[in-house]
Protein backbone atom coordinates (compact mmCIF):
# COMPACT_ATOMS: atom_id res chain seq x y z
CA UNK A 1 0.00 0.00 0.00
CA UNK A 2 1.05 3.20 -0.71
CA UNK A 3 1.72 6.84 1.49
CA UNK A 4 -1.65 8.29 2.35
CA UNK A 5 -0.80 11.81 0.62
CA UNK A 6 -0.16 9.35 -2.68
CA UNK A 7 -3.57 8.28 -2.59
CA UNK A 8 -5.99 11.24 -1.84
CA UNK A 9 -6.28 14.07 -3.99
CA UNK A 10 -4.33 17.08 -3.92
CA UNK A 11 -4.88 19.31 -0.81
CA UNK A 12 -4.67 16.73 1.51
CA UNK A 13 -7.29 17.16 4.78
CA UNK A 14 -8.18 20.66 2.97
CA UNK A 15 -10.50 18.67 0.60
CA UNK A 16 -13.14 21.16 1.83
CA UNK A 17 -14.73 21.88 4.72
CA UNK A 18 -16.01 18.79 6.81
CA UNK A 19 -17.91 21.22 8.76
CA UNK A 20 -19.80 22.33 6.01
CA UNK A 21 -22.57 24.97 8.01
CA UNK A 22 -24.78 25.14 10.62
CA UNK A 23 -27.65 27.44 12.11
CA UNK A 24 -28.88 28.77 15.25
CA UNK A 25 -30.40 31.21 17.25
CA UNK A 26 -29.58 31.07 20.52
CA UNK A 27 -32.45 30.02 22.02
CA UNK A 28 -31.95 26.30 23.72
CA UNK A 29 -32.39 23.15 22.26
CA UNK A 30 -31.15 19.94 20.67
CA UNK A 31 -27.82 19.69 18.74
CA UNK A 32 -29.10 18.02 15.35
CA UNK A 33 -26.29 16.36 12.96
CA UNK A 34 -26.89 16.50 9.25
CA UNK A 35 -24.16 13.79 8.09
CA UNK A 36 -23.96 13.36 4.04
CA UNK A 37 -21.49 11.45 2.10
CA UNK A 38 -20.21 8.74 4.25
CA UNK A 39 -20.39 7.10 1.26
CA UNK A 40 -18.61 9.02 -0.92
CA UNK A 41 -20.98 8.55 -4.20
CA UNK A 42 -23.55 9.43 -2.27
CA UNK A 43 -23.09 13.06 -2.19
CA UNK A 44 -26.63 13.63 -2.73
CA UNK A 45 -27.08 14.16 1.18
CA UNK A 46 -25.03 17.27 1.20
CA UNK A 47 -26.72 19.00 -1.37
CA UNK A 48 -30.32 18.77 0.50
CA UNK A 49 -28.51 19.98 3.54
CA UNK A 50 -26.84 22.89 1.81
CA UNK A 51 -30.84 23.45 0.53
CA UNK A 52 -31.94 23.53 4.48
CA UNK A 53 -29.04 26.02 6.15
CA UNK A 54 -29.47 28.48 2.94
CA UNK A 55 -33.10 28.22 3.43
CA UNK A 56 -33.46 28.85 6.84
CA UNK A 57 -30.50 31.07 6.90
CA UNK A 58 -33.19 33.69 4.53
CA UNK A 59 -36.44 32.52 5.78
CA UNK A 60 -35.07 33.20 9.84
CA UNK A 61 -38.20 31.29 11.23
CA UNK A 62 -38.15 30.76 14.98
CA UNK A 63 -35.66 28.04 15.98
CA UNK A 64 -34.05 26.22 19.03
CA UNK A 65 -31.31 24.37 19.60
CA UNK A 66 -28.30 24.55 16.55
CA UNK A 67 -28.24 22.11 13.21
CA UNK A 68 -25.21 21.42 11.83
CA UNK A 69 -24.55 19.68 8.39
CA UNK A 70 -21.01 17.44 8.72
CA UNK A 71 -19.38 16.08 5.02
CA UNK A 72 -18.39 12.21 5.77
CA UNK A 73 -15.57 10.34 3.29
CA UNK A 74 -14.09 13.57 2.35
CA UNK A 75 -11.57 11.78 0.09
CA UNK A 76 -13.94 9.13 -1.27
CA UNK A 77 -16.34 11.97 -2.10
CA UNK A 78 -14.19 13.95 -4.32
CA UNK A 79 -13.21 10.41 -6.14
CA UNK A 80 -17.19 9.99 -6.36
CA UNK A 81 -16.34 6.31 -4.98
CA UNK A 82 -17.78 4.58 -2.13
CA UNK A 83 -14.90 4.31 -0.27
CA UNK A 84 -10.95 4.25 -0.75
CA UNK A 85 -9.43 1.08 1.53
CA UNK A 86 -12.58 0.64 3.43
CA UNK A 87 -16.34 1.32 4.09
CA UNK A 88 -16.56 4.18 6.37
CA UNK A 89 -20.06 3.41 7.40
CA UNK A 90 -18.87 -0.21 8.93
CA UNK A 91 -15.95 1.13 11.05
CA UNK A 92 -18.14 2.55 13.88
CA UNK A 93 -17.64 -0.61 16.76
CA UNK A 94 -15.67 0.23 19.83
CA UNK A 95 -13.12 -2.73 18.92
CA UNK A 96 -12.91 -1.11 15.27
CA UNK A 97 -11.87 2.71 16.36
CA UNK A 98 -8.73 3.56 14.55
CA UNK A 99 -5.49 4.52 16.77
CA UNK A 100 -5.81 8.06 18.07
CA UNK A 101 -4.55 11.63 16.74
CA UNK A 102 -5.53 13.20 13.72
CA UNK A 103 -2.34 13.48 11.12
CA UNK A 104 -2.59 10.74 8.43
CA UNK A 105 -0.35 8.19 8.63
CA UNK A 106 1.78 6.90 6.06
CA UNK A 107 0.28 3.09 5.02
CA UNK A 108 -2.55 2.95 6.75
CA UNK A 109 -6.08 3.06 5.01
CA UNK A 110 -7.23 6.47 3.98
CA UNK A 111 -10.91 5.99 5.91
CA UNK A 112 -8.90 5.58 9.19
CA UNK A 113 -7.88 9.61 8.65
CA UNK A 114 -11.45 9.81 7.80
CA UNK A 115 -12.98 8.25 10.72
CA UNK A 116 -10.65 10.29 13.40
CA UNK A 117 -11.69 13.51 11.87
CA UNK A 118 -15.43 13.08 12.16
CA UNK A 119 -15.30 11.80 15.16
CA UNK A 120 -13.16 14.44 16.30
CA UNK A 121 -15.98 17.37 14.71
CA UNK A 122 -18.72 14.83 16.73
CA UNK A 123 -16.69 15.15 19.16
CA UNK A 124 -16.18 19.08 20.35
CA UNK A 125 -19.73 19.73 18.68
CA UNK A 126 -21.03 17.46 21.82
CA UNK A 127 -19.02 19.29 24.19
CA UNK A 128 -20.23 22.65 23.73
CA UNK A 129 -23.73 21.57 23.69
CA UNK A 130 -23.69 19.42 27.45
CA UNK A 131 -26.76 18.62 28.60
CA UNK A 132 -29.03 19.07 25.63
CA UNK A 133 -30.57 16.46 23.28
CA UNK A 134 -28.26 14.66 20.57
CA UNK A 135 -29.59 13.34 17.27
CA UNK A 136 -27.58 12.30 13.80
CA UNK A 137 -29.69 12.02 10.56
CA UNK A 138 -27.68 9.91 8.27
CA UNK A 139 -28.30 10.90 4.80
CA UNK A 140 -27.93 7.94 1.73
CA UNK A 141 -28.73 7.31 -1.24
CA UNK A 142 -28.61 3.67 -3.04
CA UNK A 143 -27.96 2.14 -6.31
CA UNK A 144 -31.36 1.09 -7.25
CA UNK A 145 -34.50 3.31 -7.97
CA UNK A 146 -37.23 2.79 -5.08
CA UNK A 147 -39.22 4.37 -2.32
CA UNK A 148 -37.15 6.67 0.55
CA UNK A 149 -37.24 4.94 4.03
CA UNK A 150 -36.05 5.68 7.61
CA UNK A 151 -33.62 2.87 9.47
CA UNK A 152 -33.36 3.13 13.30
CA UNK A 153 -32.09 1.04 16.32
CA UNK A 154 -35.56 0.24 17.87
CA UNK A 155 -35.43 2.60 21.10
CA UNK A 156 -38.40 5.22 22.24
CA UNK A 157 -35.83 7.88 21.78
CA UNK A 158 -35.38 7.21 18.28
CA UNK A 159 -38.84 5.89 17.56
CA UNK A 160 -40.14 10.07 17.75
CA UNK A 161 -37.81 10.98 15.82
CA UNK A 162 -37.89 7.84 13.14
CA UNK A 163 -41.81 8.26 12.91
CA UNK A 164 -42.13 12.45 12.87
CA UNK A 165 -40.58 11.44 9.00
CA UNK A 166 -43.35 10.14 6.69
CA UNK A 167 -42.05 6.70 5.37
CA UNK A 168 -41.38 3.21 5.58
CA UNK A 169 -39.66 2.91 8.75
CA UNK A 170 -36.91 -0.18 9.27
CA UNK A 171 -36.05 -2.15 12.26
CA UNK A 172 -33.03 -5.12 12.42
CA UNK A 173 -30.55 -3.23 9.94
CA UNK A 174 -28.45 -2.89 13.01
CA UNK A 175 -28.38 -6.78 14.17
CA UNK A 176 -27.06 -7.30 9.72
CA UNK A 177 -24.30 -4.51 10.16
CA UNK A 178 -22.12 -4.03 12.36
CA UNK A 179 -19.65 -0.68 13.30
CA UNK A 180 -22.37 1.41 11.24
CA UNK A 181 -21.78 5.71 11.94
CA UNK A 182 -25.58 5.38 14.01
CA UNK A 183 -24.04 2.73 16.69
CA UNK A 184 -21.65 6.06 17.60
CA UNK A 185 -24.60 7.66 18.47
CA UNK A 186 -26.19 4.92 19.87
CA UNK A 187 -23.69 4.03 22.23
CA UNK A 188 -23.60 7.30 23.98
CA UNK A 189 -27.32 7.08 24.35
CA UNK A 190 -28.15 9.73 21.53
CA UNK A 191 -30.48 9.78 18.95
CA UNK A 192 -29.39 8.33 15.56
CA UNK A 193 -31.43 7.92 12.04
CA UNK A 194 -30.54 6.76 8.70
CA UNK A 195 -32.74 7.62 6.15
CA UNK A 196 -32.00 6.05 2.30
CA UNK A 197 -33.85 8.78 -0.39
CA UNK A 198 -33.64 7.06 -3.83
CA UNK A 199 -31.59 6.62 -6.27
CA UNK A 200 -27.86 8.26 -6.26
CA UNK A 201 -27.93 11.04 -9.00
CA UNK A 202 -31.13 11.48 -9.37
CA UNK A 203 -32.24 15.33 -8.64
CA UNK A 204 -35.71 13.47 -7.00
CA UNK A 205 -33.50 12.14 -4.29
CA UNK A 206 -31.80 15.28 -3.48
CA UNK A 207 -35.65 16.38 -3.08
CA UNK A 208 -36.88 13.85 -0.80
CA UNK A 209 -33.62 13.82 1.60
CA UNK A 210 -33.84 17.56 1.88
CA UNK A 211 -37.75 17.08 3.13
CA UNK A 212 -36.88 14.49 5.23
CA UNK A 213 -34.32 16.99 6.81
CA UNK A 214 -37.17 19.65 7.23
CA UNK A 215 -39.71 16.86 9.47
CA UNK A 216 -36.96 15.54 11.57
CA UNK A 217 -35.55 19.44 12.58
CA UNK A 218 -39.59 19.47 13.30
CA UNK A 219 -39.65 15.96 15.11
CA UNK A 220 -36.58 16.86 17.50
CA UNK A 221 -38.40 20.34 18.71
CA UNK A 222 -36.07 22.35 16.25
CA UNK A 223 -38.98 23.94 14.64
CA UNK A 224 -43.04 23.78 14.49
CA UNK A 225 -44.00 21.67 12.02
CA UNK A 226 -46.32 24.14 10.38
CA UNK A 227 -42.60 26.34 9.86
CA UNK A 228 -41.69 23.80 7.77
CA UNK A 229 -41.46 25.77 4.07
CA UNK A 230 -43.72 24.19 1.35
CA UNK A 231 -45.13 21.65 3.63
CA UNK A 232 -47.80 20.36 2.26
CA UNK A 233 -45.74 19.96 -0.96
CA UNK A 234 -43.08 17.86 1.01
CA UNK A 235 -45.50 15.72 2.80
CA UNK A 236 -47.62 15.06 -0.61
CA UNK A 237 -44.06 14.21 -2.29
CA UNK A 238 -43.21 11.68 0.44
CA UNK A 239 -46.41 10.04 0.87
CA UNK A 240 -47.03 9.64 -2.65
CA UNK A 241 -43.54 7.89 -2.93
CA UNK A 242 -44.39 5.61 -0.23
CA UNK A 243 -47.84 4.75 -1.66
CA UNK A 244 -49.18 1.11 -0.43
CA UNK A 245 -45.93 0.81 1.91
CA UNK A 246 -46.41 -0.50 5.06
CA UNK A 247 -45.19 1.92 7.66
CA UNK A 248 -42.85 -0.49 9.72
CA UNK A 249 -40.54 -3.27 8.36
CA UNK A 250 -38.06 -5.46 9.84
CA UNK A 251 -35.43 -7.54 8.13
CA UNK A 252 -35.27 -10.84 7.69
CA UNK A 253 -32.53 -12.01 5.62
CA UNK A 254 -29.45 -10.14 3.68
CA UNK A 255 -27.40 -11.68 1.18
CA UNK A 256 -23.73 -11.06 2.46
CA UNK A 257 -20.97 -10.11 0.27
CA UNK A 258 -17.09 -11.11 0.65
CA UNK A 259 -14.13 -9.86 -1.21
CA UNK A 260 -13.37 -11.32 -4.39
CA UNK A 261 -17.70 -12.55 -4.50
CA UNK A 262 -18.83 -12.00 -8.47
CA UNK A 263 -22.05 -10.66 -7.73
CA UNK A 264 -24.46 -9.49 -10.61
CA UNK A 265 -28.21 -8.16 -9.23
CA UNK A 266 -30.68 -9.39 -11.64
CA UNK A 267 -32.22 -6.19 -13.99
CA UNK A 268 -35.11 -3.87 -13.09
CA UNK A 269 -35.82 -4.63 -9.72
CA UNK A 270 -36.53 -1.88 -7.16
CA UNK A 271 -36.39 -0.96 -3.16
CA UNK A 272 -39.50 -2.17 -2.11
CA UNK A 273 -40.73 -4.83 -4.71
CA UNK A 274 -42.55 -7.79 -3.62
CA UNK A 275 -41.22 -11.18 -4.27
CA UNK A 276 -42.09 -14.03 -3.26
CA UNK A 277 -40.23 -17.43 -1.91
CA UNK A 278 -37.80 -19.30 -4.57
CA UNK A 279 -37.74 -16.22 -6.81
CA UNK A 280 -34.34 -16.12 -8.40
CA UNK A 281 -33.17 -12.36 -7.65
CA UNK A 282 -29.28 -12.15 -8.39
CA UNK A 283 -25.82 -14.87 -9.11
CA UNK A 284 -23.71 -15.25 -6.78
CA UNK A 285 -19.96 -16.66 -7.75
CA UNK A 286 -21.93 -18.80 -10.69
CA UNK A 287 -24.85 -19.49 -8.15
CA UNK A 288 -28.08 -18.67 -7.85
CA UNK A 289 -29.45 -16.17 -4.83
CA UNK A 290 -33.15 -17.34 -4.53
CA UNK A 291 -35.58 -15.15 -1.80
CA UNK A 292 -35.59 -17.26 1.16
CA UNK A 293 -38.48 -16.79 2.02
CA UNK A 294 -41.72 -13.86 0.82
CA UNK A 295 -41.38 -10.47 1.45
CA UNK A 296 -40.21 -7.11 0.41
CA UNK A 297 -36.68 -6.63 -1.51
CA UNK A 298 -34.61 -4.04 -0.19
CA UNK A 299 -30.96 -1.94 -1.79
CA UNK A 300 -30.68 -4.05 -4.34
CA UNK A 301 -27.13 -3.66 -5.46
CA UNK A 302 -26.33 -2.25 -8.59
CA UNK A 303 -22.55 -0.74 -7.89
CA UNK A 304 -19.52 -2.31 -7.75
CA UNK A 305 -18.19 -1.16 -4.07
CA UNK A 306 -20.53 -2.74 -1.32
CA UNK A 307 -20.92 -5.84 0.97
CA UNK A 308 -24.41 -6.24 0.61
CA UNK A 309 -26.12 -8.12 -2.52
CA UNK A 310 -29.65 -7.18 -1.17
CA UNK A 311 -32.10 -7.40 2.13
CA UNK A 312 -35.91 -8.72 2.80
CA UNK A 313 -37.76 -7.26 4.80
CA UNK A 314 -41.30 -8.22 5.70
CA UNK A 315 -44.23 -6.17 7.64
CA UNK A 316 -44.85 -5.43 11.34
CA UNK A 317 -47.78 -4.67 12.92
CA UNK A 318 -47.58 -1.26 14.91
CA UNK A 319 -49.60 -3.03 17.37
CA UNK A 320 -47.15 -4.86 18.23
CA UNK A 321 -44.61 -1.53 18.83
CA UNK A 322 -47.06 -0.18 20.97
CA UNK A 323 -46.78 -3.51 23.15
CA UNK A 324 -43.47 -3.02 23.68
CA UNK A 325 -43.58 0.56 24.55
CA UNK A 326 -45.43 -0.03 27.43
CA UNK A 327 -43.68 -3.33 28.70
CA UNK A 328 -40.58 -1.31 28.25
CA UNK A 329 -41.77 1.44 30.75
CA UNK A 330 -42.67 -1.06 33.10
CA UNK A 331 -39.28 -2.22 32.59
CA UNK A 332 -40.07 -5.96 32.25
CA UNK A 333 -36.76 -6.56 30.87
CA UNK A 334 -35.08 -6.56 34.58
CA UNK A 335 -37.09 -9.84 34.39
CA UNK A 336 -35.49 -12.17 31.49
CA UNK A 337 -32.54 -13.36 33.08
CA UNK A 338 -35.34 -15.22 35.10
CA UNK A 339 -36.11 -17.24 31.76
CA UNK A 340 -34.41 -20.62 31.17
CA UNK A 341 -31.52 -20.75 29.33
CA UNK A 342 -31.19 -16.56 29.55
CA UNK A 343 -28.74 -15.39 31.79
CA UNK A 344 -26.89 -11.97 32.56
CA UNK A 345 -23.39 -10.89 30.74
CA UNK A 346 -20.87 -10.72 33.71
CA UNK A 347 -18.70 -8.57 31.77
CA UNK A 348 -20.96 -6.12 30.44
CA UNK A 349 -24.38 -5.06 32.44
CA UNK A 350 -26.12 -4.22 29.43
CA UNK A 351 -26.04 -7.60 27.82
CA UNK A 352 -27.97 -11.15 28.10
CA UNK A 353 -26.50 -15.07 27.15
CA UNK A 354 -29.12 -16.92 25.81
CA UNK A 355 -28.89 -20.51 25.23
CA UNK A 356 -30.91 -21.42 22.17
CA UNK A 357 -31.54 -25.18 23.03
CA UNK A 358 -32.77 -24.34 26.34
CA UNK A 359 -34.82 -21.09 25.63
CA UNK A 360 -36.16 -21.96 21.98
CA UNK A 361 -40.12 -20.95 22.37
CA UNK A 362 -39.68 -16.78 20.59
CA UNK A 363 -36.46 -16.05 22.27
CA UNK A 364 -35.53 -13.67 19.54
CA UNK A 365 -38.92 -11.86 19.26
CA UNK A 366 -38.98 -11.22 22.95
CA UNK A 367 -35.75 -9.80 23.27
CA UNK A 368 -36.62 -7.29 20.53
CA UNK A 369 -39.69 -6.63 21.44
CA UNK A 370 -38.16 -5.19 25.06
CA UNK A 371 -35.27 -3.88 23.50
CA UNK A 372 -32.76 -5.81 22.93
CA UNK A 373 -30.18 -6.07 19.70
CA UNK A 374 -29.10 -9.70 18.48
CA UNK A 375 -25.17 -9.09 18.29
CA UNK A 376 -22.96 -11.96 16.54
CA UNK A 377 -23.06 -15.53 18.25
CA UNK A 378 -20.61 -16.57 20.40
CA UNK A 379 -19.56 -20.33 20.41
CA UNK A 380 -23.59 -21.67 20.40
CA UNK A 381 -24.56 -18.98 22.24
CA UNK A 382 -26.22 -15.79 21.25
CA UNK A 383 -25.74 -12.43 23.10
CA UNK A 384 -28.33 -9.59 22.97
CA UNK A 385 -27.67 -6.35 24.43
CA UNK A 386 -29.88 -3.29 25.12
CA UNK A 387 -29.12 0.11 24.37
CA UNK A 388 -31.20 3.35 26.86
CA UNK A 389 -34.79 4.01 25.88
Amino acid sequence: MRDFDDRRPAGGPALGERRIGAFEKGRSGPLVFLVGGVHGNEPEGLEAGRRVLARLARDDPPFRGRVVLVAGNLTALARGRRFVDLDLNRMWTETSYPPPGGAPRPGEPVEFWERRALAEVFAEECRAAEGRRIACLDLHSCSSEGAPFACMGDTIRNRRLAFALPIPVLLGLEETLDGTLLDHFYVRGHVAVAVEGGRSGLPSTVERLEDLCWFALAGMGCLETSAIPGLEERRARLTEACAGLPRVLEIRYREALEPGDRFEMGSGFRTFDRVERGRLLARKNGGECRAPEDGYLLLPLYQGQGNDGFFLGRRVRPFWLRVSAILRRLRVFKMLPLLPGVRRDPDRPRSLVVDPAVARWRTIEILHLLGYRKERPRGGLLVFSRRPD
